[in-house]
């Protein structure tokens, strides 16, 4: 994954949390419908025998996917199964096929010191702890996996991953382990290339004979020998956008993924091989969403997501009717990975979206339903009189047309502030503060407006997974203390990791809900029963 797309965390409590939720009484709700709008793959591995033998099996979000390794391939990607169980709390980002175990193994960044398993139909085979040179040794960020199979002269029939100190520019290392996980040697030199941490390695796979491939996120594959002496490269992908995994198939031959899902091959000596390149698009080609809205003005979604070639991260929207069967552009943002949420003023028909940094600042964008730029309310401290910190979520209040703002948390009470809601009038002025104590969550993910035949609403979505409605002041309970709706969208929509959700207001399905997670690229529309 590379380092500059969002990246979420969940620590233990909140999955304790979690736990508890799943077990306690919620409101039922009925999933509509539920579609996959786009991907990101994050690594790939080659299946040497079995059912999937020949295959190259993909990692997109939660999904696994396979192909197939032809000169000209037909046929789409085949979803094989998906790998969301209880101890995967955000999206893996290495696989590895096992040749001697007949299991895929795979990694993810909650926790840096585990391995999991899964056979060929996708049952989970268990977790395996890594046990790293130093035992206080724990890297922040996990990338790509591969096999050194049996036939290597070293460390046959053993792992390598990518590991990373940490984000802000730290040492990036391959970590050579047993398959239960010890780990037996580390590769690492100050000299190698700035490219391994600027650009950031992110990719690796055995050679044969005795070699192993390192990819860069800017389209390089490197050469290295075990001592982790290059021995040659970079040979550069022009046609490339941000490499992620890599292997050697049986026939001798290499390919990598790139963003999105696209397959680029090359022979045994890394010249390449564009007749071969496949690129397997999924759902609407609607990638790393990350805000959701809906527009009365023409029933459809508004949907926030990264453009396919990476230019203008995280500044793209588009337009989809409930079917989610096709996608139209509508704004598109020359902005890095600043941008998130999104939200649409039916009073003025302007689409709204959060920018929480960057050269461009905190403040809300606001665009035209053509897609040209309005103007902007400022969310700085110096606009606001105050520093909450940067944005995460916000909706609009149409009745009175205000913003209503959550922030991360800065200054002196930081947890107070990522539990409260802002709100401001339509020119960025404090109004008044909700503060959502009561409700005991201790963060906001998303939320949004809606009018109930019993008032106006907030629907929220907490932490831990949780999602209650509100009244307009915070308060999940009604006058006589029943609370108006609380759900858990990882149990009954599984979803793990979403972002936003918007309230369908108009149209056949108006009462309901959309809800996207951005890891997995997927939308869910369900009502509240």
């Amino acid at each position: 994954m590379k380092v500059h797309v969002f990246r979420y965390s969940l620590c233990a409590a909140a999955t304790l949390l979690y736990l508890a939720i799943a077990a306690s009484p919620i409101n039922p709700q009925t999933v509509i419908s539920s579609s996959r709008i786009g991907g990101y793959s994050e690594d790939i591995t080659f299946v040497t025998a079995g059912p999937l033998k020949d295959k190259i099996v993909i990692l997109d979000g939660f999904d696994i996917f396979a192909v197939e390794n032809k000169k000209k391939p037909t046929g789409a990607m085949v979803k094989l199964f998906n790998v969301k169980v209880p101890e995967i709390d955000v999206f893996p980002n290495g696989i590895a096929y096992v040749a001697s175990e007949d299991l895929f193994v795979l990694n993810q960044n909650v926790h840096t010191n585990k391995l999991y398993f899964f056979d060929q139909a996708g049952a989970y085979k268990g977790r395996r702890d890594i046990q790293y040179l130093n035992p206080a040794y724990l890297p922040e960020h996990l990338e790509g996996l591969a096999y050194i199979p049996a036939s290597s002269p070293f460390f046959p029939d053993h792992l390598v991953m990518v590991v990373v100190d940490n984000l802000l520019g730290g040492p990036r290392r391959l970590e050579i382990m047993r398959r239960d996980g010890v780990v037996e040697a580390e590769l690492y030199r100050p000299d190698w290339p700035t490219n391994f941490t600027e650009a950031g390695m992110a990719g690796v796979s055995f050679l044969a004979p005795n070699r192993l491939l390192v990819t860069t996120y800017d389209n390089n594959i490197w050469t290295m020998d075990f001592n982790g002496n290059i021995v040659s490269g970079p040979v550069t992908v022009p046609e490339g956008v941000g490499f992620e995994g890599i292997i050697q198939m049986s026939d001798s031959s290499i390919a990598v993924v790139e963003y999105p899902q696209e397959l680029l091959f090359l022979d045994k000596n890394l010249s390449r091989l564009p007749a071969s390149d496949r690129n397997d698009l999924i759902g609407l080609n609607v990638n790393q969403p990350s805000g959701i809205a809906w527009n009365p003005d023409t029933n459809q979604f508004l949907i926030k997501h990264v453009s396919e070639d990476f230019s203008g991260l995280g500044g793209r929207v588009a337009s989809a009717p409930t079917s989610l069967d096709s996608a139209t552009p509508v704004v598109n943002v020359v902005s890095l990975n600043f941008l998130r949420r999104l939200k649409y003023l039916p009073d003025e028909h302007l689409i709204a979206t959060l920018q929480n940094g960057g050269p461009g600042g905190r403040a809300i964008l606001l665009y035209n339903s053509d897609g040209t730029f309005n103007s902007q309310v400022s969310l700085a401290p110096v606009s606001l009189g105050f520093n909450p910190g940067a944005p995460v979520s916000f909706t609009y209040l149409p009745t009175t047309h205000e913003f209503v703002v959550n922030f991360n948390g800065a200054g002196p009470s930081p947890a107070l502030e990522r539990r409260s809601l802002r709100v401001l009038s339509r020119t960025g002025t404090l109004v008044r503060t909700i503060d959502l104590t009561s409700t005991g969550t201790t963060s906001v993910a998303g939320l949004d407006f809606f009018n109930s035949p019993d008032g106006d609403r907030f629907i929220i979505l907490g932490s831990a997974g949780r999602g209650f409605i509100t009244d307009l002041n915070g308060d999940p309970r009604d006058s006589n203390g029943v609370p108006f709706g609380e759900f858990n969208s990882r149990v009954k929509l599984g979803l793990l990791n979403r972002v936003d959700v918007a309230a369908i207001t108009t149209g056949p399905l108006a009462g309901a809900f959309a809800m996207v997670d951005s890891q997995n690229g997927e939308v869910v529309i369900f009502t509240l029963d």
